[in-house]
């Protein structure tokens, strides 16, 4: 029969937990398997196994970040071995054919995080459990950039990893791919958060960039601004301007009859 080991917690109820057919854990009312103080979410993900083949676990929602030896669990699921380490929230579970199936070691402590900013030679320690990005000057990293949303994104340890989340209106990108659900970030995955790039790394800081945990900022006149969507800006380079609806019309047009307008309203003015 499988089974599904919550490591650290040996004297927690029910654990190891043997189970046929599928494990809903979570920590809500709903969930098979009910784990509270280990920020799950209230049905965080489900495993499906049987005594004659591999399992599966997957995800209950887009939102929750399952990972599986190291690697994040898509939406649609992934296939489980005996062995196999599953993070979420603050948990490690270790998935077993059996109860006396074989365990994994436990993992070295993992080293320093940094978000490195090269242009201003910044490498941002990730020490806090949630590092926010943003204009607004509370937060743990401050952008002075009009395209950069007050509350931008979050980078939260989670699952013993770093993931982003992208709050913003004008949006997140990971190696040039808009962020549009949370992310597990990976050695030398590149944020772009308004003209800003950050280089997500676990070695050593390049030489000549510093370490920085938190800044103070005592001007909040940039962050009570309205932010500048990027796309705007784009499209108006382009010659076309953007409307409510999401469709672009050409702007040379719109400025050529609005300069003819305008004649026949001078003509009109002056020769009545």
């Amino acid at each position: 029969m499988p089974v599904l080991e919550l490591e650290g917690k040996p004297d927690l109820e029910g654990n190891p937990r043997e189970f046929t057919g599928e494990l809903m854990v979570g920590s809500g009312s709903q969930a098979t398997w009910r784990i509270a103080g280990q920020d799950l979410a209230a049905r965080h993900f489900k495993v499906r196994g049987g005594d004659d083949g591999p399992g599966a676990v997957v995800p209950a929602s887009p939102q929750n970040v399952v990972v599986m030896n190291g690697k994040q669990v898509p939406p649609s699921g992934a296939p489980l071995s005996s062995g196999d380490v599953i993070a979420a929230g603050g948990a490690r579970f270790v998935y077993l054919a059996k109860l006396d199936s074989k365990r994994p070691p436990l993992p070295p402590p993992p080293p320093d995080s940094y978000l490195i900013d090269m242009s201003s030679r910044k490498g941002y320690t990730l020490r806090k459990r949630v590092v926010q990005i943003g204009r607004e000057i509370g937060c743990s990293i401050v952008l002075k950039d009009p395209t950069v949303s007050r509350f931008h994104a979050d980078v939260r340890g989670e699952a013993g990893e770093f993931v982003i989340y992208s709050m913003g209106s004008a949006g997140t990108k990971i190696n040039g791919q808009p962020v549009n659900a949370p992310r597990l970030l990976v050695e030398g995955d590149l944020i772009q958060i308004g003209e800003t790039t950050f280089t997500f790394s676990r070695a050593a800081l390049p030489q000549g960039v510093r370490p920085v945990q938190f800044e103070d900022h005592d001007d909040d006149a940039f962050s009570r601004r309205s932010t500048q969507l990027q796309q705007r800006a784009v499209t108006l380079e382009a010659g076309r301007y953007p409307t409510a609806s999401g469709r672009q019309i050409p702007l040379l047009p719109m400025l050529v009859g609005g300069a003819v307008v305008s004649i026949l309203v001078v003509l009109y003015l002056v020769f009545r």
